[in-house]
């Protein structure tokens, strides 16, 4: 059963995987988080943003969305990934 969250969503989309919850953007190896931190790091408007990576503006506007919603989610996942990354070491 999808939840209301995910339902309402046109341009992202869950995905099985062992620990992750967060969507995705649909059509693309990216979840949420790698689209707003890239926004957020590179100081960009949505627009701009959906530009660099051909994305339509309103898939943006949902991604910004959906973090603002469930920041806590994302942020946790974020740190999750952090920690598995560093405890593998340099590469």
């Amino acid at each position: 059963m999808r939840t209301q969250t995910e339902a309402a969503y046109k341009y992202l989309e869950p995905r099985p995987h062992r620990w992750r919850k967060i969507l995705w953007i649909k059509g693309r190896n990216m979840h949420v988080w790698h689209l707003v931190a890239t926004m957020l790091r590179e100081g960009e408007t949505p627009e701009q943003t959906a530009k660099n990576f051909g994305l339509p503006v309103e898939a943006v506007l949902e991604a910004l969305d959906y973090y603002q919603r469930n920041k806590a989610l994302v942020d946790a996942e974020t740190e999750q990934e952090g920690q598995r990354l560093h405890a593998k070491g340099p590469l």
